[in-house]
């Protein structure tokens, strides 16, 4: 046991005195988390706050080109040009301008497009009351077609423009639908006279309402800062394994490993002695990383972190994440010969964990091979627990799965490292 705190001690007077590597370890994952959040909540927010730009050419004039003008102004999404320093825009100034990249899209109405847009409605009642004389509606049977000009900047992502693309579809058929029920309306007054034209009212039947859902009745909902402070978190606490297989490779070099080995007690104690320093730094950071997303990041206008009510099993997630990467960090530095093998091997490795399990992209959008190989990742496996709590409000049973597996983890990278080391001694 003396052997142990003395072991520990020393691993300590280790740390604090390499004031860089601390900095590293607890200033990195900081403006990782304060970048990356600044970042993705700006690219996740809504195209309202965002307020894009879109040119509108309105040759039409008329009832379809005002109804587009409207919804598109009253959706509050846009910023509708239609003058560049007072000149109206033609078409050609338009493309000229979406091409340069100036806008991200542009809209070109058609002259006549409403006058196409009556006759097609016209033609469809002709259609239906052929053998009545109809005073009101014009006699026509040939429908037009009416071509929207929409210029894209090849640089638009693919779902921006097909929002942009439904809600022009939206604006369209709602308008059709009106002049076709007043048409109509006015078809059968004709046909009736004692029955008087009904004035068309526009009312949604069918209403969508989003829940998250969850097995407790409060309802947290997602936002980037839920999804970046666990994320780098998880990074953040993996790359401990640079320091600490460095710290190896560093007593073995300079001869302190070989003399520690002369006195009672046995590799595991030493070893042990490393994990236990490691894992408080991890907690640390963990905690660090909490007070980001609970008191930093809403300063800067951000959403604050919502922990949840279930703290063990934060705590128990955090714990099991250290243990499994100090393992990893025990088991490359003992593998290891030199420091540019395990930091070279090590960055990587946490790279490849790290894409693997969803730090920088989301799994559910992986292609499904990448899905199967993101369940072997380690951090996929801490920042699932921690969706789980954050998220879903679970608790220390919804979470155990990933704590058996990061504790499993755990255990193999320990007995690698101790199998090496007696593999190594023997020869």
């Amino acid at each position: 046991m003396l052997r142990l705190l003395s072991s520990i001690y020393k691993e300590f007077l280790v740390l604090i005195r390499d004031r860089a590597g601390l900095a590293i370890l607890f200033l990195m994952p900081l403006v990782l988390i304060l970048i990356m959040t600044l970042i993705q909540d700006a690219t996740f927010k809504s195209v309202k706050d965002a307020n894009i730009s879109m040119i509108l050419v309105n040759n039409d004039r008329d009832s379809l080109g005002e109804a587009i003008r409207k919804g598109l102004i009253e959706s509050d999404f846009f910023e509708i040009v239609e003058e560049f320093d007072g000149v109206k825009i033609t078409e050609e100034m338009a493309k000229e301008a979406v091409a340069q990249g100036k806008f991200k899209i542009g809209i070109v109405i058609p002259e006549r497009a409403t006058e196409a847009i009556r006759g097609n409605v016209n033609a469809l009642i002709n259609k239906s009351f052929k053998t009545f004389d109809i005073p009101g509606v014009k006699k026509r049977t040939k429908k037009s077609t009416v071509n929207i000009i929409i210029y894209i900047d090849p640089a638009t992502s693919y779902s921006f423009k097909n929002s942009v693309m439904s809600s022009l579809k939206e604006f369209t058929s709602q308008l059709e639908i009106k002049m076709f029920f007043k048409n109509f309306s006015l078809a059968l007054a004709e046909m009736f006279p004692d029955q008087k034209a009904v004035e068309f009212e526009s009312f949604e039947t069918i209403k969508y309402q989003e829940i998250y859902a969850s097995t407790t009745n409060s309802e947290i909902l997602p936002n980037s800062v839920q999804h970046n402070v666990p994320a780098w978190t998880m990074f953040a606490m993996f790359f401990i394994v640079l320091p600490l297989a460095g710290n190896i490779i560093k007593e073995r070099d300079e001869g302190s490993a070989f003399r520690l080995k002369t006195m009672p007690g046995s590799y595991v104690t030493v070893m042990f002695s490393k994990i236990f320093i490691f894992l408080v730094v991890s907690f640390l950071q963990f905690l660090l990383m909490l007070m980001v997303g609970l008191y930093i990041l809403p300063a800067m206008g951000l959403p604050q972190l919502e922990i949840g009510p279930h703290k063990i099993a934060l705590a128990l997630l955090a714990i099991s994440s250290g243990l499994a990467a100090t393992g990893l960090g025990v088991a490359i530095g003992t593998i290891a010969t030199t420091h540019e093998q395990s930091s070279t091997f090590g960055a990587v490795l946490i790279i490849i964990f790290a894409a693997l399990g969803g730090i920088w992209v989301p799994i559910y959008v992986m292609p499904h091979t990448m899905r199967i190989f993101s369940q072997f990742s380690p951090l996929n496996w801490g920042l699932s627990g921690f969706y789980d709590v954050f998220l879903r409000n679970g608790d220390i049973l919804t979470v155990l799965p990933e704590v058996l597996k990061l504790l499993l983890f755990f255990v193999i990278m320990l007995m690698i490292a101790i199998g090496y080391n007696k593999l190594h001694r023997t020869k």
